[in-house]
């Protein structure tokens, strides 16, 4: 689910980013980006289910810190290299957003390349032993 997940939302992302114009509503790509984004609560389940009970809350609360932490964070370092690649400029041009988003690609691709190697937890994991 993780892997489905993050798949959709890499290709919702290089549509937005690089697909035709007028082809898909805008609305749609943003609902598709949304709930695929949603994936991303999968890893509380999966960080739980990987620690022992004891430190479950801890090791909730970590991904939960990174989470956040990075969604604060990560605004306005966008909103700066928007800004850099546009030299100041009040109007920004395709060029500009497609510059300063595509780290976004390459990170939802890292996630995806270690979504690959994420060790399974749950019943499936008994299931293999």
């Amino acid at each position: 689910m993780i892997l489905a997940g993050g798949l959709v939302l890499l290709g919702c992302l290089a549509w937005i980013l690089y697909g035709p114009v007028n082809v898909l509503p805008p609305y749609l790509l943003g609902l598709v980006t949304g709930l695929a984004s949603g994936a991303a609560m999968l890893p509380y389940t999966v960080i739980k289910e990987a620690n022992p009970p004891e430190v479950s809350g801890t090791a909730t609360g970590v991904v939960n810190f990174l989470n956040f932490t990075f969604s604060a964070v990560l605004g306005p370092v966008f909103g700066g290299i928007l800004r850099a690649v546009s030299g100041g400029a009040d109007t920004m041009a395709l060029e500009h957003y497609q510059t300063a988003f595509e780290p976004l690609l390459y990170g939802v691709g890292v996630a995806i390349v270690l979504t690959l190697v994420l060790k399974e937890t749950g019943t499936a994991a008994g299931k293999a032993r």
